[in-house]
């Protein structure tokens, strides 16, 4: 039975890419709940950010997410005052892709 060498290698290499961004996500995660700038009530939308690995088929990537309803305007009100997911993602970016030219053998 011929083994399709190349869907092995881009399987693999997908569940290499996800391991190594699901380690991003977490940081991601917990460095948005230990950097939140609004004054908790119940607790909840800290709590409740969560970061994910995001995999399209084609594309693959990392996500911050607030599973509280209001979550939305947290990240909208204020001119960006309480926003942190975002800031978050931008401030790692650098990080993500540093690491994976580190792995590819880019500079």
């Amino acid at each position: 039975m011929p083994v399709d060498v190349q869907a092995a290698l881009g399987r693999n290499l997908k569940r290499f890419c996800k391991t190594v961004l699901k380690g991003y996500a977490a940081e991601a995660e917990q460095t948005a709940k230990a950097n939140a700038a609004w004054t908790d009530r119940t607790g909840d939308a800290r709590r409740l950010i969560k970061g994910v690995v995001l995999d399209t088929g084609d594309t693959i990537g990392i996500a911050l997410v607030h599973r509280v309803e209001y979550g939305k305007w947290l990240e909208r009100d204020g001119n960006g005052k309480y926003a942190v997911l975002y800031p978050t993602i931008e401030a790692m970016k650098p990080r993500v892709f540093d690491a994976f030219k580190k792995y590819f053998g880019g500079r």
